[in-house]
């Protein structure tokens, strides 16, 4: 089957620019409760994933707890632990395997690599656990 079925479009997903500052950034994260977001250019294109903990880790080791560093700097400079493989839309679930696994979510770009979504490990195993349970009832 293919991801378009599972795909929350862009326009309902949580994400930050690469030019945002973190600080900004960080704000939008937390108030959304995410744990990490995807990162997009100027052009819409997807650059990337951040975490809280790239948040932390930065904070510690690069701003020194220097929240006014953070006002400054832009979210294109964090250095990411995670690198969140995106999919193409025209990719298969099973394509989705290696990366559901360890993300709860995949983003999805279009062939010239704008972001136009993500597929989230919630809707795949609920799908999963849809699917079984036809199964069983056809079986039964």
């Amino acid at each position: 089957m293919n991801i378009s079925f599972y795909l929350l479009p862009k326009n309902e997903v949580t994400h930050v620019q690469e030019e945002d500052t973190v600080s900004r950034a960080l704000r939008l994260i937390h108030k959304n409760g995410f744990q990490a977001v995807p990162v997009i250019d100027k052009e819409g294109h997807y650059v990337g994933t951040v975490t809280e903990g790239d948040f932390l880790w930065n904070l510690i080791a690069d701003y020194h707890m220097d929240m006014e560093a953070m006002r400054q700097t832009k979210v294109r400079s964090l250095r990411k632990r995670w690198n969140y493989k995106a999919v193409s839309i025209d990719a298969e679930l099973s394509e989705l395997d290696e990366y559901i696994t360890n993300q709860n979510f995949v983003p999805v770009v279009d062939g010239r690599n704008v972001f136009i979504g993500i597929v989230t490990r919630k809707e795949v195993i609920s799908e999963l656990i849809a699917s079984k349970r036809k199964k069983e009832s056809k079986n039964g």
